[in-house]
């Protein structure tokens, strides 16, 4: 959980569940295992999503702990600080958890349907493009034994205007 968690950000329980239990009839352990690492500060519930899942992350200390147990190769996302307003309430970056999510579900269901392992994917890698150019891929699956990039992915939910993803998409 901690691993996956390390890659990914934000995820479900249901996310986790497809991901690294799928033989699994249900996400009971999984959810389970999330309880178990709130209970030790490892993890925390961010929020909410409109599907009624709750959207875990990382805690300082969890992040850390997962860059022990990731591989030296496998890139650990940056922890998103927690961010509370004047009335003392966590503020939130409008559709990041839903992009988050998104992106943890589309990783779950190749994973799912056989196309890598959770430690293929990597989220928001830069590629340097000619003229001094970076493209971020929202997802990544690396080639297992080469470690090279295999699949590039761009997970969009209609929040960037189609001349900007054509621009992408076109660039050598």
């Amino acid at each position: 959980m901690l691993r996956a968690l390390g890659i990914f950000q934000r995820a479900t329980a249901d996310q986790l569940w497809r991901m690294l239990r799928p033989a699994d009839r249900h996400d009971r352990i999984t959810r389970d295992t999330l309880n178990a690492l709130k209970d030790s500060g490892l993890v925390r519930v961010e929020t909410r999503l409109e599907s009624g899942h709750q959207l875990w992350m990382l805690t300082a200390r969890g992040h850390k702990e997962a860059k022990q147990l990731l591989p030296g190769n496998v890139w650990v996302s940056a922890l998103r600080k927690l961010e509370v307003g004047d009335d003392g309430e966590p503020v939130t970056g409008e559709g990041f958890h839903d992009h988050a999510a998104a992106v943890t579900m589309t990783a779950a269901v190749l994973t799912g349907a056989g196309f890598g392992t959770p430690l293929s994917w990597q989220t928001e890698i830069g590629h340097k493009l000619p003229y001094g150019y970076t493209q971020y891929a929202d997802l990544m699956m690396r080639a297992p034994d080469a470690g090279v990039p295999a699949m590039l992915l761009e997970v969009d939910r209609v929040n960037e205007p189609v001349d900007d993803l054509v621009l992408q998409r076109c660039l050598p």
